[in-house]
């Protein structure tokens, strides 16, 4: 957890605070309209003496101030959306108006930039670009190969361009002007330290956890970060209630199902992940939550331990959050880029279980002897206080917010529901982007800019690398908390 900066008030937004949000209603570019009120719940705030500032579960309230949608693609091919949150609604309090501009989008395939939602441009996969000759041969005529036009024309494999956030979307949204306003109540109590009776189990299985994981050919890759206390049957339920999938095992049909995801740019909630060991075990359960994008998502690999002296139902597992894909031509297969940030999105997996009323306490177990910056099996990096989370879980009740099967089907439409108007979008939209892209002068520009791009991520790994040999110091009166080395920007 990143403490915040000291603080004269705790009734007080400042600016640049954080403030993730839960959407309570589906917003849709195909669908929905300017002027279109929205709601929200807030997740997680800035903290001010151990609690947040915004308690959990309070609504927010604002409206789509503009909505660009494809249609059929001879006017935009990309969809936009731009939504305004302005007001807290506290239970039972008067609305507070509020100043903030949307930053990120959880797990999404979409960008943010300026506050507005930007969607996809359909075109934008290897097919769109290898039949548009983007990177295959660029000439003059993007249409010199018959074989490659026809190709598409017969097999299109395109992404949906319109833009679709069902309830539940994660949402961070950054204060623009600092707002101060009375105390506000919280629905629940917050959660204090775990005060388990089985104890010495716990201090038993902290003493011996492994730090890292493996790879099948040995390699260190990920680091136990998390240690759970339930039954099988809780845990479970928890994260279920939370929204969570379980990850399949790798066959035929889930390789099939991974690269039409991969291509056509959509999620797949119960993708496989990677073969990781742990005491040369198998995980026994994964566990996963995405948006709607194969490349993001959170997911945590869960091992059963079972000290020596004791029958206990212990977990431990290692938590990631992948934040891009793609085809490594040095390990031959699809790989997953994490954020380098573990103890940031370890919060969110708790955060999930926290808001489905699943936890009974949380403590941070500091482990000092772990390195707090270092690589994973492919090469991403990691950064970490060195703590392990100790979550001890619950028969779920009372739950903030709870994810419901239902809320995956749509109410309103999200799309052209003609199968031939989605035909003919799609024809438009990739002969539009030929007489755009096809030629030689773009293919110039889309080179430059990988190439750019490239140069940048070597600068930030160069940066973190020289991180490394930074002391990461915890001060007084910072308990559980990690304060960061002069890192760049990632």
């Amino acid at each position: 957890m990143i403490c915040p900066a000291g603080r004269a008030q705790c009734n007080e937004l400042h600016a640049g605070d954080a403030v993730w949000i839960r959407l309570l209603q589906p917003v849709s570019s195909y669908s929905s309209k300017a002027g279109d009120q929205i709601r929200a719940i807030v997740i997680q705030s800035p903290v001010c003496d151990g609690k947040e500032i915004l308690p959990q579960g309070t609504v927010i309230d604002g409206r789509i101030k503009m909505v660009k949608r494809v249609g059929l693609g001879l006017v935009h091919e990309s969809a936009s959306i731009d939504l305004d949150f302005d007001h807290l609604a506290p239970h039972g309090d008067n609305a507070i108006k509020i100043s903030a501009r949307l930053a990120e989008i959880d797990n999404a395939r979409e960008s943010v930039k300026n506050g507005v939602i930007h969607g996809i441009r359909a075109t934008d996969t290897a097919q769109g670009r290898i039949t548009s000759r983007l990177a295959h041969l660029p000439t003059w005529n993007p249409y010199s190969s018959m074989a490659l036009i026809a190709y598409r024309t017969a097999f299109p494999v395109f992404p949906e361009p319109e833009i679709f956030l069902p309830v539940g979307t994660d949402m961070r949204l950054e204060i623009s002007e600092s707002t101060a306003f009375p105390p506000l109540t919280s629905k629940s109590e917050p959660l204090e330290a775990n005060n388990d009776p089985e104890t010495p189990i716990l201090e038993e299985t902290l003493s011996d956890l492994p730090e890292r994981t493996t790879t099948t050919s040995g390699q260190d890759a990920d680091i136990v970060n998390v240690v759970l206390i339930a039954s099988r049957e809780q845990m479970n339920a928890a994260f279920e209630a939370a929204g969570w999938k379980n990850g399949v095992r790798t066959s035929t049909r889930s390789v099939l199902r991974e690269f039409h995801a991969f291509l056509a740019f959509k999620n797949y909630p119960e993708a496989p992940v990677s073969k990781q060991l742990l005491g040369g075990k198998t995980p026994d359960v994964t566990w996963e939550r995405g948006l709607d994008s194969y490349a993001k998502r959170e997911h945590l690999r869960v091992w059963n331990y079972q000290a020596e002296s004791h029958q206990a139902n212990v977990w431990v597992g290692a938590f990631t959050r992948e934040t891009g894909a793609a085809l490594s031509v040095r390990h031959r297969e699809f790989i997953h880029h994490i954020d380098a940030d573990l103890d940031s999105g370890r919060e969110m997996m708790i955060r999930d279980l926290v808001l489905a009323g699943c936890v009974e306490g949380i403590k941070f177990d500091s482990q000092p002897e772990r390195a707090r910056i270092t690589l994973n099996a492919t090469g991403d990096w990691m950064r970490t206080d060195g703590s392990v989370a100790v979550i001890q879980l619950k028969n779920c009740s009372d739950p903030v917010f709870q994810f419901d099967e239902a809320q995956d089907r749509p109410v309103r439409p999200i799309r052209p529901k003609s199968k031939f108007e989605r035909y003919l979008r799609m024809q438009i939209l990739s002969y539009r982007s030929d007489v755009i892209r096809g030629n030689i002068f773009y293919s110039a520009y889309e080179l430059t800019r990988l190439m750019y791009r490239a140069h940048h991520r070597n600068k930030d790994a160069e940066t973190l690398a020289r991180a490394n040999s930074l002391p990461v110091a915890l001060g007084e009166n910072t308990e559980n908390c990690f304060v960061e080395p002069p890192l760049g920007e990632e």
